[in-house]
C-alpha cells in the first residue's frame, strides 16, 4: 500500500480515537477501528450501490456505534 495512503488511514484512525475518547474516559481504539471499518466499506458500497443508501446505512451505523461506546462501562 503508498505510504501516503497508510499514512492518511493512521491520521483518521488517531483522529477518530481521540474524538470518540472525548466521549468517555474508556479506551476508544476498539470503537475508532471499528469506525474505520464502517468507512471502508462505506467507500467501498458507494461505488456499487445507491450513495444515498450507503449514507443512510453508515450514519445509522455510526449512531450506532456511538450509542455502544457511550455507555458501554
Amino acid at each position: 500500500m503508498h505510504l501516503a495512503v497508510l499514512a492518511h488511514r493512521q491520521w483518521l484512525l488517531d483522529t477518530v480515537t481521540g474524538l470518540l475518547a472525548e466521549i468517555r474516559e474508556q479506551p476508544a481504539e476498539r470503537a475508532a477501528r471499528h469506525f474505520v471499518m464502517m468507512r471502508d466499506g462505506a467507500m467501498a458500497a458507494g461505488c456499487l450501490f445507491d450513495s444515498a443508501l450507503v449514507c443512510e446505512t453508515f450514519l445509522h451505523g455510526v449512531e450506532g456505534l456511538l450509542k455502544t461506546h457511550a455507555a458501554h462501562p
